[in-house]
């Protein structure tokens, strides 16, 4: 098994990181890179809160999963108890005693301190998906990583960026149902963007040499670091208005870099065309069955303004 960390480990190696009383966290977290942790995800929690203190705040993604609207009548409505797939500590972050939740129906977060209330009752589902990650840029936000950048990937700002910019993909139609504000039953559709997680990664040099990576360290077993909300999302901006095909990746077989956003080298026909004269028919039939299934709409977010 290893050694046990505990809460007090934790907190030293927080400490250590550069974690500071009053930080306001975006943690992005893997626990099994951190090892064993002596009542898991929740003593994690609880070390943060410790070091922050009363004037701190700590956010985490607990989004939930999206359903085609046909198989989305079958499943629960999207409420502040259903679970996330983002894994355990956002699970626990949704069952800790003094958490709040985002009311957006589906890219919901948690949070804990002393923004905790007003940074999720604002986030509804109105909201641009990534606006929590927006008003974090803009007030002294940091990303918390804990674990490598291929355990983790990106620092959440990105998203913000292609969300200024209006970048649109394709994206097929999925969402939850949820109760509106009348109390009636109602389909939420996805209305944003996504990015291939492959060429996030690419930033990275590019935030350490604007200065946005802030700290590095290890806490337990886990690669660890601090980032500049508001820096990132600077480098990103600067990168993408340049480049906006900068976050795709190259491979192969990532059709949505290969074929869903407007800027994608390849079209539909066009990638077919390309996979059948190499022969190459796995690939040529999971094009032709995206295609089938993709009865889908360009994504952007209409109404998010670029800062002067």
């Amino acid at each position: 098994m290893g050694k046990q960390i505990t809460k007090e480990d934790l907190i030293t190696d927080f400490k250590k990181l550069g974690v500071k009383r009053g930080d306001f966290l975006n943690v992005k977290c893997s626990l099994k890179s951190i090892g064993y942790i002596v009542g898991g995800a929740r003593t994690l929690i609880e070390a943060l809160l410790a070091v922050i203190g009363p004037e701190g705040t700590i956010i985490t993604d607990s989004f939930v999963k999206v359903y085609r609207k046909k198989i989305a009548r079958k499943e629960p409505i999207s409420d502040d108890k259903t679970s996330s797939y983002a894994g355990a500590l956002a699970n626990a972050m949704i069952k800790y005693p003094t958490s709040f939740r985002s009311k957006h129906p589906i890219q919901k977060f948690s949070a804990i301190g002393y923004m905790a209330r007003k940074i999720t009752e604002s986030h509804t589902p109105e909201s641009y998906a990534y606006d929590v990650l927006k008003y974090m840029c803009k007030n002294g936000g940091k990303n918390l990583k804990i674990g490598s950048d291929k355990k983790v990937v990106g620092v959440g700002t990105t998203h913000v960026a292609i969300g200024i910019l209006g970048f649109k993909q394709l994206r097929p139609i999925r969402g939850v149902y949820y109760l509106n504000k009348d109390g009636q039953k109602e389909f939420f559709e996805c209305n944003w963007a996504g990015i291939c997680s492959n060429g996030l990664i690419k930033f990275i040099p590019y935030y350490e040499k604007a200065g946005a990576i802030t700290s590095k360290g290890r806490v337990g077993n886990a690669e660890s670091k601090i980032t500049d909300m508001k820096k990132t999302l600077e480098v990103e901006l600067e990168i993408l208005k340049e480049d906006p095909t900068f976050f795709m990746c190259s491979k192969e077989n990532c059709l949505g870099c290969q074929l869903t956003w407007e800027f994608s080298k390849w079209k539909k026909w066009k990638l077919l065309f390309k996979y059948l004269i190499r022969g190459n028919i796995r690939q040529f039939i999971r094009i032709s069955r995206a295609m089938v299934s993709m009865k889908a709409r360009y994504r952007e977010y209409a109404g998010m303004p670029v800062d002067k």
